[in-house]
Protein backbone atom coordinates (compact mmCIF):
# COMPACT_ATOMS: atom_id res chain seq x y z
CA UNK A 1 0.00 0.00 0.00
CA UNK A 2 1.30 3.42 -0.90
CA UNK A 3 1.29 6.39 1.43
CA UNK A 4 -1.15 9.15 0.52
CA UNK A 5 1.73 11.61 0.71
CA UNK A 6 5.24 10.73 -0.38
CA UNK A 7 8.11 12.76 0.96
CA UNK A 8 9.77 14.84 -1.78
CA UNK A 9 13.22 13.85 -2.90
CA UNK A 10 16.06 16.36 -2.70
CA UNK A 11 15.59 17.85 -6.21
CA UNK A 12 11.93 18.56 -5.44
CA UNK A 13 12.47 20.04 -1.98
CA UNK A 14 12.52 23.71 -3.03
CA UNK A 15 9.43 23.29 -5.17
CA UNK A 16 7.62 21.57 -2.32
CA UNK A 17 8.49 24.34 0.14
CA UNK A 18 7.38 26.98 -2.38
CA UNK A 19 4.13 25.10 -3.01
CA UNK A 20 3.55 24.79 0.73
CA UNK A 21 4.03 28.53 1.21
CA UNK A 22 1.64 29.30 -1.66
CA UNK A 23 -0.99 27.00 -0.16
CA UNK A 24 -0.62 28.70 3.22
CA UNK A 25 -1.03 32.11 1.60
CA UNK A 26 -4.09 30.94 -0.32
CA UNK A 27 -5.59 29.50 2.85
CA UNK A 28 -5.00 32.71 4.78
CA UNK A 29 -6.76 34.62 2.01
CA UNK A 30 -10.04 32.82 2.74
CA UNK A 31 -9.70 32.75 6.50
CA UNK A 32 -8.14 30.78 9.31
CA UNK A 33 -4.93 31.02 11.30
CA UNK A 34 -1.53 29.43 10.71
CA UNK A 35 1.74 28.83 12.56
CA UNK A 36 0.60 29.70 16.09
CA UNK A 37 3.27 30.09 18.77
CA UNK A 38 3.12 30.24 22.56
CA UNK A 39 5.69 31.57 25.01
CA UNK A 40 5.63 31.51 28.81
CA UNK A 41 6.74 35.02 29.76
CA UNK A 42 6.08 34.84 33.53
CA UNK A 43 4.35 32.40 35.89
CA UNK A 44 0.87 31.84 34.51
CA UNK A 45 1.23 34.43 31.73
CA UNK A 46 1.58 33.43 28.07
CA UNK A 47 2.18 35.33 24.85
CA UNK A 48 0.28 33.98 21.85
CA UNK A 49 1.01 34.82 18.24
CA UNK A 50 -0.06 33.52 14.83
CA UNK A 51 -0.61 34.47 11.20
CA UNK A 52 -4.18 35.26 10.16
CA UNK A 53 -6.25 36.95 7.48
CA UNK A 54 -8.89 39.56 8.18
CA UNK A 55 -11.53 36.89 7.58
CA UNK A 56 -10.31 35.04 10.66
CA UNK A 57 -12.07 37.68 12.78
CA UNK A 58 -11.85 37.52 16.54
CA UNK A 59 -10.05 34.35 17.64
CA UNK A 60 -11.50 32.72 20.75
CA UNK A 61 -8.89 31.21 23.07
CA UNK A 62 -9.76 28.15 25.14
CA UNK A 63 -7.34 26.88 27.81
CA UNK A 64 -7.26 23.11 28.26
CA UNK A 65 -5.25 20.46 30.08
CA UNK A 66 -5.16 18.34 26.92
CA UNK A 67 -4.32 18.97 23.27
CA UNK A 68 -7.13 16.77 21.94
CA UNK A 69 -10.09 18.39 23.66
CA UNK A 70 -11.44 21.68 25.01
CA UNK A 71 -12.24 21.51 28.72
CA UNK A 72 -14.74 24.38 28.95
CA UNK A 73 -17.31 26.12 26.77
CA UNK A 74 -16.18 29.61 27.75
CA UNK A 75 -13.10 31.17 26.14
CA UNK A 76 -10.54 32.81 28.38
CA UNK A 77 -9.87 35.51 25.80
CA UNK A 78 -10.86 36.73 22.33
CA UNK A 79 -7.87 37.94 20.32
CA UNK A 80 -8.31 40.65 17.70
CA UNK A 81 -4.67 41.71 17.43
CA UNK A 82 -1.47 39.72 17.84
CA UNK A 83 0.68 39.15 19.74
CA UNK A 84 -1.61 38.88 22.74
CA UNK A 85 -1.06 37.94 26.36
CA UNK A 86 -3.30 35.58 28.31
CA UNK A 87 -3.17 34.93 32.04
CA UNK A 88 -4.00 31.52 33.53
CA UNK A 89 -3.46 31.99 37.29
CA UNK A 90 -3.05 29.10 39.68
CA UNK A 91 -2.22 26.49 37.06
CA UNK A 92 -0.67 23.24 38.28
CA UNK A 93 0.16 21.54 35.00
CA UNK A 94 0.61 22.06 31.30
CA UNK A 95 -1.80 24.26 29.38
CA UNK A 96 -2.78 23.81 25.73
CA UNK A 97 -4.48 26.72 24.00
CA UNK A 98 -7.15 25.98 21.41
CA UNK A 99 -7.46 28.92 19.03
CA UNK A 100 -10.86 29.07 17.32
CA UNK A 101 -11.18 31.68 14.51
CA UNK A 102 -14.45 32.94 13.10
CA UNK A 103 -13.57 31.13 9.88
CA UNK A 104 -11.27 28.12 9.57
CA UNK A 105 -10.23 25.18 11.76
CA UNK A 106 -9.26 25.40 15.42
CA UNK A 107 -5.50 25.36 16.00
CA UNK A 108 -3.76 24.02 19.11
CA UNK A 109 -0.62 25.55 20.56
CA UNK A 110 1.43 25.26 23.74
CA UNK A 111 4.86 26.16 25.05
CA UNK A 112 7.67 24.31 23.32
CA UNK A 113 10.12 24.02 26.22
CA UNK A 114 8.61 22.60 29.39
CA UNK A 115 9.36 24.67 32.53
CA UNK A 116 11.45 22.06 34.33
CA UNK A 117 14.08 22.86 36.92
CA UNK A 118 16.32 19.87 36.23
CA UNK A 119 16.08 19.46 32.43
CA UNK A 120 16.47 22.77 30.60
CA UNK A 121 16.27 21.27 27.10
CA UNK A 122 13.07 19.23 27.55
CA UNK A 123 10.76 20.24 24.72
CA UNK A 124 7.75 19.21 22.67
CA UNK A 125 8.12 18.29 18.99
CA UNK A 126 4.50 19.20 18.26
CA UNK A 127 3.07 22.17 16.43
CA UNK A 128 5.21 22.12 13.29
CA UNK A 129 3.46 22.54 9.94
CA UNK A 130 3.96 19.83 7.30
CA UNK A 131 4.36 20.18 3.54
CA UNK A 132 0.68 19.40 2.97
CA UNK A 133 -0.67 21.91 5.50
CA UNK A 134 -1.25 19.65 8.50
CA UNK A 135 0.37 20.00 11.94
CA UNK A 136 2.38 17.66 14.15
CA UNK A 137 0.33 16.85 17.24
CA UNK A 138 1.32 18.40 20.56
CA UNK A 139 2.00 16.40 23.71
CA UNK A 140 3.03 13.09 22.11
CA UNK A 141 6.79 13.18 21.44
CA UNK A 142 9.32 15.07 23.54
CA UNK A 143 13.09 15.53 23.16
CA UNK A 144 15.35 16.28 26.11
CA UNK A 145 18.73 16.36 27.76
CA UNK A 146 19.39 13.76 30.47
CA UNK A 147 16.87 13.22 33.25
CA UNK A 148 19.37 12.96 36.09
CA UNK A 149 18.60 16.25 37.82
CA UNK A 150 14.80 16.26 37.84
CA UNK A 151 13.27 17.70 41.01
CA UNK A 152 10.13 16.88 42.98
CA UNK A 153 8.43 19.84 41.32
CA UNK A 154 9.47 18.51 37.91
CA UNK A 155 7.95 15.10 38.60
CA UNK A 156 4.70 16.70 39.72
CA UNK A 157 4.57 18.41 36.33
CA UNK A 158 5.76 15.45 34.25
CA UNK A 159 3.45 12.88 35.84
CA UNK A 160 0.46 14.86 34.58
CA UNK A 161 1.58 14.28 30.98
CA UNK A 162 1.00 10.52 30.95
CA UNK A 163 4.44 9.66 29.52
CA UNK A 164 4.61 5.94 28.69
CA UNK A 165 8.04 5.48 27.10
CA UNK A 166 11.49 7.03 27.64
CA UNK A 167 14.11 6.21 25.00
CA UNK A 168 17.63 6.79 26.32
CA UNK A 169 20.20 6.87 23.50
CA UNK A 170 23.22 7.37 25.78
CA UNK A 171 25.88 4.67 25.82
CA UNK A 172 25.86 1.95 28.48
CA UNK A 173 28.69 3.64 30.36
CA UNK A 174 26.96 7.04 30.26
CA UNK A 175 23.82 5.55 31.74
CA UNK A 176 25.81 3.73 34.41
CA UNK A 177 27.55 6.95 35.48
CA UNK A 178 24.37 9.02 35.48
CA UNK A 179 21.26 6.82 35.50
CA UNK A 180 17.84 8.28 34.83
CA UNK A 181 15.42 8.22 37.72
CA UNK A 182 11.70 8.77 38.00
CA UNK A 183 9.29 9.44 40.84
CA UNK A 184 5.61 8.67 40.46
CA UNK A 185 3.97 6.66 37.69
CA UNK A 186 7.04 5.09 36.11
CA UNK A 187 7.16 4.85 32.30
CA UNK A 188 9.05 2.15 30.43
CA UNK A 189 12.75 2.95 30.01
CA UNK A 190 14.19 1.73 26.72
CA UNK A 191 17.97 1.76 26.23
CA UNK A 192 18.90 2.44 22.60
CA UNK A 193 22.67 3.18 22.75
CA UNK A 194 24.04 5.52 20.09
CA UNK A 195 27.67 6.61 20.00
CA UNK A 196 30.92 5.25 21.42
CA UNK A 197 30.79 3.34 24.71
CA UNK A 198 33.67 4.81 26.72
CA UNK A 199 34.71 2.57 29.62
CA UNK A 200 36.16 5.43 31.64
CA UNK A 201 34.66 8.84 32.22
CA UNK A 202 35.75 11.67 29.91
CA UNK A 203 38.54 13.77 31.43
CA UNK A 204 39.68 17.38 31.39
CA UNK A 205 42.22 16.38 28.73
CA UNK A 206 39.41 14.98 26.60
CA UNK A 207 37.64 18.31 26.88
CA UNK A 208 40.78 20.18 25.79
CA UNK A 209 41.21 17.90 22.77
CA UNK A 210 37.58 18.40 21.80
CA UNK A 211 37.90 22.19 22.06
CA UNK A 212 41.08 22.13 19.95
CA UNK A 213 39.39 19.97 17.31
CA UNK A 214 36.40 22.31 17.07
CA UNK A 215 38.55 25.44 16.91
CA UNK A 216 40.71 23.88 14.20
CA UNK A 217 37.82 23.36 11.83
CA UNK A 218 36.68 25.88 9.26
CA UNK A 219 33.06 25.03 9.90
CA UNK A 220 30.92 22.45 11.59
CA UNK A 221 30.21 20.56 8.39
CA UNK A 222 33.49 18.75 9.01
CA UNK A 223 31.84 17.30 12.13
CA UNK A 224 28.76 16.16 10.24
CA UNK A 225 27.00 13.57 12.34
CA UNK A 226 27.27 9.99 11.19
CA UNK A 227 24.68 8.94 13.73
CA UNK A 228 21.85 8.85 11.18
CA UNK A 229 23.60 6.29 8.97
CA UNK A 230 25.86 4.45 11.40
CA UNK A 231 23.10 3.92 13.96
CA UNK A 232 20.10 3.78 11.62
CA UNK A 233 18.92 0.55 13.21
CA UNK A 234 18.79 2.17 16.65
CA UNK A 235 16.79 5.15 15.45
CA UNK A 236 14.48 2.72 13.65
CA UNK A 237 13.71 0.97 16.96
CA UNK A 238 12.44 4.23 18.41
CA UNK A 239 10.34 5.07 15.35
CA UNK A 240 8.81 1.60 15.39
CA UNK A 241 7.74 2.05 19.01
CA UNK A 242 6.19 5.43 18.21
CA UNK A 243 4.37 3.99 15.19
CA UNK A 244 2.99 1.18 17.37
CA UNK A 245 1.44 3.72 19.74
CA UNK A 246 3.82 3.84 22.71
CA UNK A 247 2.94 7.47 23.34
CA UNK A 248 3.52 9.97 24.84
CA UNK A 249 7.25 9.30 24.59
CA UNK A 250 10.53 11.04 25.41
CA UNK A 251 13.82 10.57 23.56
CA UNK A 252 16.98 11.94 25.15
CA UNK A 253 20.76 11.83 25.26
CA UNK A 254 23.06 13.81 27.59
CA UNK A 255 22.77 17.41 26.38
CA UNK A 256 19.74 16.80 24.17
CA UNK A 257 21.32 18.39 21.10
CA UNK A 258 23.49 15.96 19.09
CA UNK A 259 22.15 12.41 19.04
CA UNK A 260 18.75 13.76 20.03
CA UNK A 261 19.01 16.47 17.38
CA UNK A 262 19.48 13.81 14.72
CA UNK A 263 16.53 11.80 16.06
CA UNK A 264 14.30 14.87 15.95
CA UNK A 265 15.41 15.68 12.40
CA UNK A 266 14.66 12.13 11.25
CA UNK A 267 11.24 12.07 12.89
CA UNK A 268 10.10 15.51 11.76
CA UNK A 269 11.30 14.94 8.20
CA UNK A 270 9.51 11.58 8.11
CA UNK A 271 6.34 13.39 9.18
CA UNK A 272 6.69 15.85 6.30
CA UNK A 273 8.06 18.92 8.11
CA UNK A 274 10.15 21.10 5.73
CA UNK A 275 13.91 20.90 6.18
CA UNK A 276 14.28 24.59 7.00
CA UNK A 277 11.88 24.14 9.94
CA UNK A 278 13.69 20.99 11.07
CA UNK A 279 16.92 22.99 11.24
CA UNK A 280 15.18 25.75 13.22
CA UNK A 281 14.11 23.15 15.78
CA UNK A 282 17.69 21.88 15.98
CA UNK A 283 19.00 25.38 16.74
CA UNK A 284 16.64 25.84 19.68
CA UNK A 285 19.17 23.98 21.85
CA UNK A 286 21.30 27.13 21.73
CA UNK A 287 18.41 29.18 23.07
CA UNK A 288 17.67 26.74 25.88
CA UNK A 289 21.17 25.61 26.92
CA UNK A 290 23.14 28.83 26.43
CA UNK A 291 20.68 31.48 27.60
CA UNK A 292 21.89 33.74 30.45
CA UNK A 293 19.57 32.03 32.95
CA UNK A 294 20.57 28.46 31.99
CA UNK A 295 24.23 28.58 30.95
CA UNK A 296 25.44 28.02 34.52
CA UNK A 297 23.40 24.82 34.68
CA UNK A 298 24.96 23.77 31.38
CA UNK A 299 28.43 24.56 32.76
CA UNK A 300 27.70 22.42 35.82
CA UNK A 301 26.67 19.52 33.58
CA UNK A 302 29.97 19.82 31.68
CA UNK A 303 31.92 19.94 34.92
CA UNK A 304 30.32 16.67 36.06
CA UNK A 305 30.64 15.01 32.66
CA UNK A 306 34.38 15.70 32.33
CA UNK A 307 35.30 15.51 36.01
CA UNK A 308 36.56 19.10 36.10
CA UNK A 309 37.79 20.57 39.42
CA UNK A 310 35.80 23.75 38.75
CA UNK A 311 33.18 25.13 36.40
CA UNK A 312 34.44 25.65 32.83
CA UNK A 313 34.51 29.24 31.58
CA UNK A 314 31.65 30.52 29.47
CA UNK A 315 33.72 30.51 26.26
CA UNK A 316 34.39 26.79 26.71
CA UNK A 317 30.71 26.09 27.38
CA UNK A 318 29.66 27.96 24.25
CA UNK A 319 32.26 26.21 22.10
CA UNK A 320 31.26 22.74 23.23
CA UNK A 321 27.51 23.23 23.45
CA UNK A 322 26.74 25.45 20.43
CA UNK A 323 24.61 23.99 17.66
CA UNK A 324 25.24 25.33 14.16
CA UNK A 325 22.96 24.91 11.14
CA UNK A 326 25.86 23.70 8.98
CA UNK A 327 26.21 20.64 11.20
CA UNK A 328 22.70 19.32 10.73
CA UNK A 329 22.65 20.39 7.09
CA UNK A 330 25.78 18.31 6.52
CA UNK A 331 24.27 15.35 8.37
CA UNK A 332 21.12 15.46 6.26
CA UNK A 333 23.25 16.00 3.16
CA UNK A 334 25.19 12.86 4.10
CA UNK A 335 21.90 10.94 4.06
CA UNK A 336 21.09 12.29 0.60
CA UNK A 337 24.54 11.38 -0.69
CA UNK A 338 24.44 7.86 0.74
CA UNK A 339 20.86 6.97 -0.21
CA UNK A 340 19.84 9.39 -2.94
CA UNK A 341 16.91 10.83 -0.99
CA UNK A 342 15.48 10.87 2.49
CA UNK A 343 12.66 8.63 1.32
CA UNK A 344 15.21 6.02 0.26
CA UNK A 345 16.92 6.36 3.66
CA UNK A 346 13.66 5.62 5.46
CA UNK A 347 13.10 2.54 3.34
CA UNK A 348 16.63 1.17 2.89
CA UNK A 349 18.43 2.23 6.10
CA UNK A 350 15.62 2.37 8.67
CA UNK A 351 13.63 -0.38 6.92
CA UNK A 352 10.37 1.45 7.55
CA UNK A 353 7.59 0.19 5.30
CA UNK A 354 4.88 2.33 3.80
CA UNK A 355 2.50 0.96 6.43
CA UNK A 356 4.97 1.89 9.21
CA UNK A 357 5.19 5.45 7.93
CA UNK A 358 1.44 5.69 7.45
CA UNK A 359 0.93 4.56 11.07
CA UNK A 360 3.51 7.06 12.30
CA UNK A 361 1.83 9.92 10.45
CA UNK A 362 -1.65 8.89 11.54
CA UNK A 363 -0.62 8.93 15.21
CA UNK A 364 1.54 12.06 15.15
CA UNK A 365 0.01 14.36 12.52
CA UNK A 366 -3.39 16.07 12.83
CA UNK A 367 -5.87 15.02 10.11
Amino acid sequence: MKLPMRLPSRPLLFAAITSCSMLAAAYAAVGGIENPTCELISPGVYRLDYQASSQAGGVEVFASSRPDRIDSAKPVLTIRKTPAEVSIPGQTGRIYFHLKPALGPTRVVSIRRLPLEGAKNFRDLGGYRTFDGHYVRWGLVYRSNHLVNLTAKDFEYLNSLGIRLICDVRSDSERARAPDHWVGTTPEFLAVPIGSNLITSPSAEDLKRRIAAINGQANDSVRAYEYATKYAGQYAKILQRLASGDLPAVEHCTAGKDRTGVFSAILLTALGVPREVVIQDYLLSNQYLLAPDTIQNTAADLQRAFGLPELPDIATVRTIMSSKPETLEAALGHIDNEYGSFENYLRDALHLSDSNLAALRKRLVEP
